[in-house]
């Protein structure tokens, strides 16, 4: 880690080469330590440790902690996904009336239907197999309307609900999908990233995750976390189980 440079390591005594072992050993550790802990943890005095904190530029230990939380912070970062700003969504949602009301009524409309199709694009695409597993283990009819699996032709003698799962919302396949099942008498449930767009303004109900896009590298297609889309499904299918008890 670019925390210590070599002007700090080549002059420390054998104890304070120790406590920089311990730190680099256990960085994660580190910001929830008190400097007794890392002393004992070291076999050296506190007062060696504080020289250690002087000799690798900090003026004490609390600064060290505040460095080693930043560097964490921004190798977190640099790994492509950061996990806080779904871990936040679930949070939220489970004290948001709104998205309760919306889970329920969902919950309702799917319990109501003969059968259940999930539909989706680009990354989320490989959710509509889970989705149909999780309504099938619970004795719903359930099928993923994706190329691999053929397409299930909507049909006004059967009550079906669409459930939409799209970053963006607003590919032309999708949004020619979800005005097939509406034009049948479907109703449309859809997961986006956003609700200022053609599938979730089509929809009779849609969860807006507004998640940020993570890093795909020049040429790919957008990515975001799916943790978001996974937690909507379960609590969905959570709640149609409740119903069919």
């Amino acid at each position: 880690m670019s925390l210590f440079e070599y002007e700090h390591i080549r002059g420390m005594r054998p104890g304070e080469f120790r406590v920089y072992n311990f730190i680099v050993s256990h960085m994660n550790r580190i910001p929830e330590m008190k400097i007794r802990q890392i002393s004992e943890a070291c076999g050296v005095s506190t007062t060696t440790v504080l020289r250690f904190c002087e000799k690798a530029g900090c003026e004490g230990f609390t600064e060290l902690k505040y460095r080693i939380r930043r560097e964490l912070s921004e190798d977190k970062r640099s790994a492509g996904f950061d996990s806080d700003p779904a871990l936040q969504f679930i949070k939220n949602a489970e004290y948001d009336p709104e998205f309760s009301e919306k889970t329920v009524l969902a919950a309702e409309m799917c319990s109501r239907a003969a059968q259940i199709i999930l539909c989706g694009d680009g990354g989320s695409s490989t959710l509509t197999r889970y989705g149909a597993y999780l309504f099938n283990s619970m004795g719903k009819s359930a099928f993923p309307a994706e190329q691999a699996y053929g397409t299930v032709c909507p049909g006004t003698d059967i009550k079906s609900t669409l459930i939409v799962l799209s970053i963006e919302g607003e590919k032309v396949e999708t949004v020619s999908m979800i005005n097939r099942y509406k034009s049948s008498g479907a109703f449309v449930i859809s997961i986006t990233n956003t609700e200022h767009c053609p599938a979730a303004e089509m929809s009779d109900i849609n969860f807006s995750c507004y998640m940020p896009d993570m890093d795909s590298g020049a040429g790919c297609e957008r990515k975001i976390s799916q943790i978001p889309a996974v937690y909507i499904l379960e609590v969905l299918t959570a709640g149609v189980q409740r119903r069919l008890r």
